[in-house]
């Protein structure tokens, strides 16, 4: 007998997915109320640990299911998948000040307040296939390869089609065993619900296939690094793009170099949630096509904010295909906190009118450090404790979360920098690898 449970489900400071699960005959019941969580729950490290916070033993909140959700139909033993997303609120109704996904609402809505812009974005998911040598050992980009993994990519697809998560592209990357599939963009906070639902999708389909995957960005020091890459766009309040200028030697239009360079002014400090563990710096860096370097180009891979121009001719498909892409995030990272930090940063930038970004059309590793100087670029951090460091010190980017996000947020980072000191790479990849 199928219990058929529907899995309420949030995602935590870890970036983690997790869950109480009810009847689905009792989910119209609880979409009302939601059901109770500790507030100390969103202290808990990836390891399991509950890092200092306010609220203790006693307090807690409400999971008010907010309408998204993903179901994948029983088979093979397997009952059925059924998850439903959800947001944080107080016991008097209100939103919490410690719900990324409220965060992100908010900075959106302020985003679209002052400009009329809607925020589209879409996540790459580069995965990799575990223990698995037969798979590890075909050439990369290859139809071979490919085909290593067609039945995971082909139940990969139905299931994201089904749950209307638009699939556009799937393929075998440069990593052995390694994956990605990319979705299409979202309006709002949808495109962060989407970047939860899709990264679950893709772990069931896994579980039904025997396949262990991880999203770690380094499952091994000499691995190649999974990113997240967020793309992202904007329309009017009439839905049309707003993004794309012909004339512009950057292909984007003054306002929206203006959001670029509010992202560059605050790029070590976004780096504290884009890249938000110790692994994760062995994935970020110079010459790994992730970035290392507070840089902007078009078609630049190793550009921090990169222009993705438009294949088309046709200026109306052109000004419809234009996307940015920010190379640093990996999925480790909260998508609600990514992308409404983003939002405020280039929100910072329209309100300052900052000047676009200089152009870079080459590695920002090969220039000299005058050459870095000239064009404003900088290192970004090497480190999770220079990236915190960076976000305490960035006034305004450390008021964009409130007090209490802020502080939970980086006592959880610096514990989880606290248990992973003295241990070596090897091992720091063993331990994330295992857990995402």
């Amino acid at each position: 007998m199928n219990s058929d449970l529907a899995m309420l489900t949030w995602c935590d400071l870890n970036g983690l997915a997790r869950c109480r699960a009810v009847l689905q005959d009792d989910l119209s019941a609880v979409k009302r109320n939601g059901v109770g969580w500790p507030s100390a729950g969103q202290a808990i490290l990836p390891f399991g640990t509950v890092a200092e916070n306010p609220w203790g033993p006693m307090d807690e909140v409400r999971q008010v299911p907010v309408g998204a959700g993903a179901q994948i139909p029983a088979s093979d033993g397997w009952p059925s998948f059924n998850m439903v997303l959800t947001q944080s609120i107080t016991k008097d109704g209100t939103p919490w000040d410690c719900c990324a996904r409220a965060f992100c609402e908010a900075a959106l809505s302020a985003l679209r307040a002052e400009t009329g812009w809607t925020m589209l974005s879409a996540f790459e998911f580069e995965f990799t296939r575990l223990g698995e040598p037969e798979i590890a050992s075909r050439p990369v980009y290859t139809v071979d390869a490919f085909r290593a993994s067609a039945k995971f990519f082909d139940a990969a697809v139905v299931a994201l089609r089904t749950a209307n998560l638009d699939p556009q592209t799937v393929e075998p990357e440069f990593g052995k065993g390694q994956l990605e599939i990319a979705c299409g963009p979202a309006p709002g906070v949808s495109g962060a619900d989407r970047a939860v639902l899709v990264r679950e999708v893709l772990r069931e389909v896994a579980r039904r296939q025997n396949i262990k995957l991880t999203f770690s960005p380094k499952p091994a020091p000499d691995a190649v690094g999974n990113g997240q890459h967020v793309h992202f766009s904007f329309v009017d309040a009439d839905g049309h793009p707003v993004l794309y200028e012909a004339h512009s030697p950057s292909l984007i239009s003054e306002k929206a170099g203006a959001f670029v360079a509010g992202i560059m002014a605050h790029v070590n400090a976004i780096c504290a949630i884009a890249a938000p563990a110790p692994v994760s710096y062995q994935r970020l860096g110079p010459h790994h096509w992730s970035c290392g370097y507070s840089s902007f180009g078009v078609q630049n891979r190793e550009a921090a904010v990169r222009v993705c121009p438009p294949a088309s001719h046709n200026e109306k498909d052109r000004a419809r295909a234009i996307n940015l892409e920010f190379r640093a995030p990996d999925a480790l990272s909260n998508p609600y906190l990514l992308i409404g930090i983003l939002a405020y940063a280039g929100l910072d930038g329209i309100r300052r009118k900052l000047a676009t970004p200089p152009l870079v059309d080459r590695d920002p590793a090969d220039m000299t450090d005058a050459e870095r100087a000239s064009l404003g670029i900088t290192p970004l951090p090497a480190t999770l404790g220079e990236a915190l460091d960076a976000l305490q010190a960035d006034e305004m980017a450390a008021q964009w979360l409130s007090p209490t996000l802020l502080d939970a947020y980086i006592k959880i980072k610096r514990d989880e920098i606290a248990a992973m000191d003295g241990r070596t790479p090897e091992a720091v990849c063993d331990i994330y690898r295992d857990i995402y």
